[in-house]
């Protein structure tokens, strides 16, 4: 299943000091979102997979910058029944939130599932731990992010490429890249957070994928948007 339209830079950028504005903005956390699973949330834009390992693209369609989110992914098959879960995977402690995502934007998820493409017939996705940014977010400049090569190695895959944050200093961003099948198809995402991006200066970085690819794969596009801290991930030093 093929991503449709996936942004090459997907978050805003504009002045040092509206970057900070938008991130640590009063959030907007609904108590009921917090305790049960709701759908839908985000809308579902493709899935696909490799080695037992499933990703799934979603896009925010509202008008507010989503801050954060956990999503929970059931696969099933043809006659509608479970093969997999986010829930079961062995990475469910990290796999599934998204951070800081404005309107329009594509956020790629992944996790193991340990089955094959031709097993799942359907993902359902729901969230938990929901908050929003306060007020109707407007778009900036972004991001932007270049594919330079994709190698084999003995864990799996790497994907380089070029980020560029071209008007102001970001402290932490998500970089993913989207992968295609020989037969042009979705089947994957790789994900990683960096900091420290000086603005006008490509930075080079590395995603590794942890499963092998099928030879003809190639990388669709790269993204990269900047985040806000968290408890897990706090606000870097980027003076040296």
């Amino acid at each position: 299943m093929a991503i449709a339209g996936v942004m090459v830079g997907l978050v805003a950028l504009s002045g040092c000091s509206d970057i900070a504005a938008q991130l640590s903005g009063e959030q907007v956390t609904d108590p009921e979102l917090s305790e049960k699973l709701v759908s839908p949330l985000l809308e579902t834009v493709s899935w696909g997979e490799v080695d037992g390992m499933l990703s799934v693209v979603v896009r925010n369609p509202g008008d507010r910058t989503l801050r954060h989110a956990t999503a929970v992914f059931v696969a099933r098959d043809a006659d509608g029944v479970t093969v997999g879960s986010s829930t079961s995977s062995e990475k469910k402690g990290t796999c599934c939130t998204v951070y800081d995502l404005q309107p329009d934007a594509e956020y790629g998820f992944y996790f193991d599932v340990g089955v094959d493409a031709g097993q799942v017939a359907e993902v359902e996705v729901n969230y938990r731990d929901v908050a929003w940014r306060s007020g109707k977010t407007e778009p900036v400049p972004a991001m932007r992010g270049a594919p330079v090569a994709l190698t084999a190695n003995t864990l799996g895959a790497v994907v380089v490429a070029d980020v560029t944050t071209p008007a102001s200093p970001v402290r932490q961003a998500i970089a993913q890249a989207f992968l295609d099948g020989p037969d042009g198809e979705f089947i994957a995402v790789v994900s990683g957070r960096w900091t420290c991006f000086a603005p006008g200066v490509p930075r080079r970085i590395q995603m590794q994928l942890y499963h092998p690819l099928p030879a003809g794969t190639t990388v669709d596009s790269v993204v990269a948007y900047p985040v806000g801290e968290d408890v897990a991930h706090p606000e870097p030093d980027c003076r040296s």
